[in-house]
């Protein structure tokens, strides 16, 4: 009888072993399972990181937009050639340049029409023609006559314009004749006479007339309009 209380304390402390091992046990699966949950956790991170790299895709898809280039601004010039009439009306004039450019003129009253008696050129027919630049770039025929067999001009275009820059080292002539701005190298042999053969002697805001021979596209002169000593 005075066994008992020991026997019931080993059962309960058997008891109390066991309890602890399932617990210790129970503790050790929960551990291992850390790892998967954690593996599983990974994929919604790949995924997200996916998006927006196909998202960058869209950007790159724009075409870049193109730069319109300004006016030139409108500066008194006009335009000289002789060639054929393709068509003539009681108000207008389409010819043929020597640069292969057709050019259209219109006829007004304040034309000069006296070489053909008052009245037209014929279709075909080789017309000497001077015209001035409007402001819309338009073109109005200042002076009408019969081209003259043998004339120098014949291959020129003779351009009225204001310089817009003065001639350097380079001999590179920049000018503006209406609404359109041209640029031409002045060879050694061109006629420089009325700025003293000297190309630098040209400077900036100078009313030119410009003299260039096609299909060479080489200036022929320069004179300086004002003074209309050049033809």
């Amino acid at each position: 009888m005075q066994n008992n209380p020991f026997r019931r304390f080993q059962g309960l402390l058997g008891c109390t072993t066991l309890l602890a091992m399932i617990v210790l046990l129970t503790a050790c699966t929960g551990i291992s399972t850390s790892p998967s949950q954690s593996t599983t956790g990974t994929t919604p991170t790949t995924s997200s990181a996916t998006t927006p790299s196909a998202t960058q895709v869209t950007p790159t898809a724009t075409t870049p937009s193109t730069p319109t280039p300004n006016p030139v601004a409108f500066k008194p010039g006009g335009i000289s050639f002789i060639g054929p009439a393709k068509s003539v009306t009681s108000t207008s004039l389409v010819m043929s340049a020597p640069n292969g450019q057709t050019y259209t003129m219109a006829i007004n009253a304040q034309t000069d029409r006296s070489a053909y008696g008052g009245g037209l050129p014929t279709v075909g027919s080789s017309v000497d023609m001077d015209s001035a630049i409007n402001p819309d770039g338009s073109l109005t025929a200042t002076i009408l006559k019969p081209a003259q067999p043998g004339d120098p001009d014949i291959n020129v275009i003779a351009y009225t314009g204001i310089t817009t820059s003065p001639v350097g080292a380079d001999r590179v002539i920049h000018f503006t004749a209406g609404v359109k701005s041209y640029t031409f190298t002045i060879p050694a042999p061109a006629d420089l006479s009325d700025f003293g053969g000297n190309a630098q002697a040209i400077g900036t805001n100078v009313s030119v007339k410009v003299k260039v021979s096609y299909p060479a596209n080489t200036i022929v002169s320069i004179g300086n309009a004002s003074s209309n000593s050049n033809g």
